[in-house]
């Protein structure tokens, strides 16, 4: 099962290109259990998306690629664009983007280093934009196109509700499931992002063990979230807090008031069973050092791959 780390949330606020940039990828990738990288799928000219760095991983590296910097960029300047669209042009600018990143993993494949094993794809836009059935469309066409092995999975993020403002509000799990299943797709759990939804230090369990009845739980990602205002930011907003107590240096002190734990990593784990990967985006906090980011990645590891162990 490979083990995946999103380093782009965890790099150091302001992380130059060229020299530290690379640093600090094969810093992450010399972890201990570490096998890939999440990579965002961006079109700003970031150092994440030239497939150079990625041409200079071990071959035995397997990446994921994640679109959800990408659709939340496109939602900021059009909130009916997504995958999931009801409005057809929408719909259509989406999987446009989605072409792009296609073309991004087939130049990083055909280079030396690592590949790409899987690309997240997410049913944007907000409700009430959003189409399951707008988005098996997007699906079929995505899925026409020569993958070369790749594969496509749904990460699931919090769906709509009208008792809170979401965070994301695309769809419920129960629609990603069923076109998962009609489309013999796998789904992403994002601990965070379920725990958002349900409101329920829990709910990632239950969205677990949801896609696990299905045979459909593509991946594991272990993020945290706080029902508390923290030092970046407010209760239960999408900020990937690291785990409660993962280090009793001051750096970790926006971790104080996560609901992620070092038991609930253990308890998901074992509901789990053998997704395709398991992984964990964890967000430096912003006054972290370089120092500090790559202590916060390989703690965090650690732990989520004694889990696993």
């Amino acid at each position: 099962m490979p083990f995946i780390v999103g380093a782009y949330a965890a790099a150091p606020r302001g992380l130059e290109p060229g020299t530290p940039f690379r640093t600090f990828v094969d810093d992450v990738l010399a972890v201990p259990a570490v096998d890939g990288l999440e990579v965002p799928f961006l079109e700003n000219g970031s150092p994440w998306s030239d497939p150079s760095y990625l041409h200079a991983t071990s071959a035995a590296s397997q990446h994921v690629l994640t679109m959800i910097p990408a659709t939340m960029m496109a939602l900021a300047a059009s909130p009916g664009q997504g995958l999931a669209s009801s409005d057809d042009g929408g719909r259509k600018q989406a999987v446009e983007q989605l072409r792009r990143a296609y073309e991004f993993v087939a130049a990083a494949n055909a280079g030396p280093g690592g590949r790409f094993a899987a690309v997240e794809v997410h049913p944007a836009p907000r409700h009430p934009y959003t189409s399951a059935d707008a988005f098996r469309s997007s699906l079929d066409e995505a899925l026409t196109w020569d993958w070369d092995g790749v594969r496509l999975l749904i990460e699931h993020s919090d769906a709509h509700t009208d008792t809170y403002p979401p965070s994301k509000g695309f769809l419920p799990l129960a629609d990603e499931l069923d076109v998962a299943d009609e489309r013999g797709i796998g789904v992403v759990v994002n601990w965070a992002r379920s725990v958002i939804e349900t409101r329920d230090a829990h709910g990632a369990r239950e969205h677990i063990a949801a896609a696990v009845a299905r045979g459909r739980l593509g991946g594991l990602v272990f993020s945290g979230v706080s029902d508390a205002a923290t030092l970046d930011g407010p209760a239960w907003a999408d900020l990937h807090l690291p785990i409660r107590d993962w280090s009793d240096e001051p750096v970790a002190a926006d971790a104080a008031t996560s609901l992620l734990t070092v038991d609930e990593v253990t308890a998901c784990v074992a509901a789990a069973g053998a997704p395709e990967f398991v992984g964990v985006k964890i967000t430096s906090p912003s006054n972290a050092t370089p120092a500090e980011c790559r202590d916060l990645v390989r703690a965090h590891v650690a732990i989520v791959a004694a889990a696993v162990g």
